[in-house]
């Protein structure tokens, strides 16, 4: 079981006398991930269906495990809640908040997201320590610059909103993904950078870890920068000037994540 799965199954067995053997259970996604959702999901979700599953899809308030992945696969969520083996059958105490809801979407998401938080908080507490044990951790050199978004020289009202979309579906990817803003570029890393992001005046160009022939790449949008010495980490460049291509450079920036040593 993956990061994410170890970490649902903390939340499950915390403070649990009877704590449940997790070798059988896989996580469920309770928004789906198939991005062709059917039209109960849509209704469920609204308007702005598409962005709000992208936005929540790998979020703590919409994964939960079961045994039952395959058979709920991309039912609606009333299918999930009923069926054999569904969520109100379900002994987890994940699924507490779950089963008394009668729809799924952003208000459920982000609620239980705030119940499992709480859960959190509990199980990986902060350590109590005194002044002269924090000193030992704290940061010595206080001199090193530190940077945000404003600091980019290109940085204008139109990038700005491709940065931003690209930022939520990048950090969407898991929990841990870190952002680490540069003086150049913003980086985005797991094990290590896998996409490095430079804000230019009419586009964002984005280093993709990779190798070039690595790539699968059905669109022609990636360029071989092998040993060209440009900023970033990688030999493969997208440009992103458009919010349309971005469904495309995700797709480059997921084979990339793909590679990342975080199992």
């Amino acid at each position: 079981m993956n990061r994410c799965g170890y970490i649902l199954g903390r939340l499950e067995n915390w403070d649990n006398k009877s704590a449940v053997i997790l070798d059988n259970l896989t996580i469920e996604h309770i928004i789906p991930q198939n991005p062709n959702l059917c039209a109960d999901w849509i209704a469920s979700l609204g308007n702005d269906w598409s962005e709000i599953q992208k936005k929540y899809l790998q979020t703590i308030g919409n994964l939960t495990l079961t045994a039952y992945n395959s058979e709920m696969s991309d039912s609606p969520f009333t299918d999930k809640l009923a069926m054999d083996g569904g969520f109100r059958e379900s002994a987890l105490r994940l699924n507490k908040y779950v089963v008394t809801q009668t729809t799924w979407g952003e208000p459920q998401v982000t609620h239980r997201a705030t119940l499992l938080g709480e859960i959190a908080k509990k199980a990986w507490p902060y350590p109590n320590l005194t002044e002269t044990e924090l000193a030992l951790y704290r940061k010595q050199d206080d001199s090193a610059p530190s940077y945000t978004i404003e600091n980019y020289q290109y940085l204008n009202a139109f990038n700005r909103i491709l940065f931003e979309k690209l930022n939520t579906r990048i950090l969407n990817l898991g929990t841990y993904v870190k952002r680490e803003f540069k003086k150049l570029y913003i980086a985005y890393k797991a094990d290590t950078n896998f996409v490095d992001v430079v804000i230019q005046s009419s586009r964002l160009r984005l280093a993709i870890n990779m190798k070039f022939a690595d790539v699968i790449d059905p669109k022609g949008i990636c360029k071989d920068i092998t040993g060209l010495g440009r900023w970033g980490n990688g030999d493969v460049e997208v440009g992103l000037d458009s919010l349309d291509m971005l469904d495309d450079v995700m797709a480059i920036i997921e084979q990339a994540f793909r590679l990342q040593d975080v199992e």
